[in-house]
């Protein structure tokens, strides 16, 4: 809609990229504003998402949020909200979302790194719904008796980078134990690597086989929404036999700069380029004709997995 502009703080404010919450901690997933002193709301929804052209209007979509209360994430908020999608100020449609939480145990850190634990795993909620037309939407919903609400940006796909569902995925190279393409380490999940580094995707969409390809970065995530979701493709994909599992780390040369995400000289793999990503995590599944079926940002639990599989096996 002509008349809507994007206010930056007001997305600022309702996003777990502006409170530093969400994503590996890599400068480019990160809103910046040179003010930011707003004060500390009360009961807030949070996007679990990039809010920079992720979210495009007229095209199915998986949209998650969170919940955080005088600034810090609740993990207690009920099996499910009831959120009123608005436009304009008239009700698109409304949608009951449940409530997940992501079970996580991470105690292994980096080589030469100590240890870390996440807190307790955050709820967070994945809305599902098409967005008409271009401009600001309204998730609003009732917390504790209290309306709150979350603006969310819908663009043009046109000008959206990533990937989107309905899309053929490019035939990227991606790294593998024969051929890794100088990323050092190829996987960064402890104590031991995961085993999903064996093919590369272009391979697999040649050979007309579904896929799930996952950019994550385990060990050098810094949140507790980041951090599980290479375990819960782990625990998930035997289940599912004809689906091929693709692990890309995120970073090409975490090694040689000692796993420290403040150093400048970190540089991300060519692959995130190739799909169009500035943040990360991101789960691409892809059925046997090459086409993204659906994608699942930042955070997903193993039942959400498990729905998305069963879409392509």
């Amino acid at each position: 809609m002509g008349s809507q502009t994007f206010d930056r703080r007001r997305f600022l404010r309702t996003s777990l990229y502006g409170l530093g919450v969400i994503g590996s901690g890599i400068a480019f997933t990160a809103c910046s504003n040179d003010d930011q002193s707003f004060d500390t709301p009360g009961a807030t929804l949070v996007a679990l998402y990039n809010p920079a052209r992720v979210i495009v209007a007229g095209r199915p979509q998986r949209i998650p949020f969170g919940l955080v209360d005088q600034g810090q994430p609740v993990t207690d908020t009920g099996e499910s909200l009831s959120v009123d999608v608005m436009f304009d100020g008239e009700l698109i449609e409304t949608v009951v979302v449940e409530g997940r939480i992501v079970s996580h145990d991470h105690p292994d850190g980096a080589e030469g790194e100590p240890g870390h634990e996440h807190s307790d795993i955050l709820r967070y909620f994945a809305l599902r719904t098409t967005l008409p037309e271009v401009g600001i939407y309204d998730f609003v919903t009732t917390v504790d008796g209290e309306q709150v609400s979350l603006p969310v940006q819908a663009f043009d796909p046109e000008e959206a980078q990533v990937v989107l569902s309905g899309e053929p995925l490019p035939a990227v190279i991606t790294p593998t134990v024969d051929d890794p393409l100088d990323v050092r380490p190829l996987c960064t999940l402890r104590p031991d690597p995961c085993a999903f580094h064996d093919r590369t995707a272009a391979d697999v969409l040649e050979a007309g086989e579904p896929m799930a390809l996952l950019i994550a970065t385990p060990a050098l995530c810094a949140t507790s929404y980041c951090g599980p979701v290479l375990d819960v493709l782990i625990r998930t994909a035997d289940e599912f036999p004809t689906v091929v599992p693709i692990h890309v780390e995120v970073y090409a040369n975490a090694e040689d700069v000692d796993f420290n995400l403040l150093d400048p000289e970190i540089t991300p793999v060519e692959t995130l380029g190739e799909l169009g990503l500035d943040f990360e995590p991101s789960l691409f599944l892809v059925d046997r004709d090459g086409i993204v079926v659906d994608r699942i940002d930042n955070v997903f639990d193993d039942l959400e997995l498990r729905e998305g599989l069963a879409k392509i096996a």
